[in-house]
């Protein structure tokens, strides 16, 4: 059984945020999170 995980790491370095960035990161964490529940149910059937 091989397992394929990934990571995606986010690093902000900035102090000031505009509101787009902040939009976008949001949408990432909802991505990933998506994408994890979708693996994780995978794995479970398995």
């Amino acid at each position: 059984m091989k397992f394929h995980l990934f990571f995606l790491t986010i690093t902000i370095q900035k102090e000031t945020i505009s509101a787009d960035e902040v939009k976008q990161e949001k949408q990432y964490k909802k991505i990933i999170d998506e994408i994890r529940d979708r693996r994780s149910k995978f794995y479970t059937h398995l």
